[in-house]
């Protein structure tokens, strides 16, 4: 699934795949999260380690969750998967919703450091490196174990594999990683031989998938005949991913592709692009995978799907916490691209779509 090796680890029965991916996205928040790492990463050696005290069993967890935003049915579903794992594992979690904004939750994880009420965080951090510092140096010296997810942080969205961990945190579980987002616009171009003009529509403009994306479509400057013609950050909403489209396409009658890092936004880009007398002219690319977009490859209103998995990210993370305070080993980096919950493949197109089940 990815350009470095990967391997497989076992929690119970159940097999998981870990391969190598590049960030973001994940991923996936975070202002120049997909710039070289910063110099503000964990500098002690328990910290570099990853090994912070944290509590001695399982049942004496006390989780604060710290959840990118609660506006749209990708983190709806991570949060009730993330509530229904804690209580499987008879654990304490406190939901933070960020709401999009990487100060509010910069405050919100500063204060539940310095509250004595946590020993342990799941972070989907809106600026990876503006938490940087908190969770990979105050956090392993308060002895709160840190695992993130979705996107990572102290701008580790341009490395490769277990490059994407943090040292001072436990894991980083992604799926919207920077190889991922390459592949995507290796499709673009695999499908448009003589060239096209593309648009891309994204999330806001600190998010780390944001950036990823940017980065990624930067390949199309490479090939002959492909053009970026148009670039528009949003908030995820459908209304927003709309509205970007209606600009776009008024300003470019040659349009051939739009991508959107989202299916939010997507549902937006299609109406558009439908209501614009434009379907089958306009190609949209899509990043999200969930049961709209999948329906929208069915009838062909989406090119394809990259898909997403939620509930499975939040689960992962949290199972690695208690892994960790069980002494299990836990990899560094838990790809889901290559989660068994997927066919081999993150990327559903017409001819593979009815093979995929979405999680939201």
């Amino acid at each position: 699934m990815n350009r470095a090796s990967s391997r497989r680890v076992r929690r119970g029965a159940a097999p998981r795949r870990l391969g190598v991916a590049a960030t973001a996205l994940a991923v996936l928040l975070g202002a120049g999260a997909c710039s070289v790492p910063t110099d503000q990463s964990a500098a002690d050696p328990s910290a570099a380690s990853g090994k912070a005290a944290g509590p001695k069993k399982v049942s004496d967890l006390k989780i604060a969750y710290f959840s990118a935003g609660t506006s749209n049915a990708y983190l709806q579903a991570a949060i009730a998967a993330g509530k229904k794992k804690a209580s499987a594992l008879g654990v304490g979690l406190d939901v933070f919703d960020g709401q999009f904004d990487a100060q509010k939750q910069f405050d919100q994880i500063q204060t539940a450091l310095t509250s004595g009420k946590y020993n342990a965080f799941a972070v989907e951090p809106n600026d990876g490196n503006l938490v940087c510092k908190l969770l990979t140096r105050q956090a392993p010296q308060k002895g709160i174990l840190v695992s993130v997810f979705n996107l990572p942080i102290c701008g580790r969205a341009t490395k490769l594999g277990e490059e994407t961990w943090e040292p001072g945190t436990v894991t980083y579980v992604g799926g919207q990683t920077l190889d991922v987002y390459e592949r995507w616009v290796a499709q673009v171009v695999k499908d448009h031989p003589g060239g096209a003009r593309i648009a891309l529509i994204s999330g806001p403009d600190l998010n780390a998938n944001t950036l990823c994306f940017q980065q990624a479509a930067k390949a199309f400057a490479t090939h002959k005949g492909f053009k970026v013609v148009a670039q528009q950050a949003t908030d995820y909403t459908t209304p927003k991913g709309n509205s970007a489209a209606q600009t776009i396409l008024r300003a470019n009658p040659d349009l051939d592709v739009i991508m959107s890092n989202f299916s939010g936004m997507s549902r937006g880009i299609v109406q558009a692009v439908n209501s614009a007398g434009r379907k089958g002219k306009v190609k949209i690319y899509d990043f999200g995978g969930d049961t709209w977009a999948l329906n929208s490859v069915r009838k062909g209103d989406l090119q394809q799907s990259v898909m997403m998995l939620p509930a499975k990210e939040t689960e992962e993370a949290l199972q690695a916490l208690a892994d960790h305070v069980s002494g299990k080993t836990v990899p560094h980096f838990i790809n889901l691209t290559e989660s068994s919950e997927l066919p081999g493949t993150p990327f559903a197109t017409a001819g593979t779509v009815d093979d995929f089940t979405p999680e939201y």
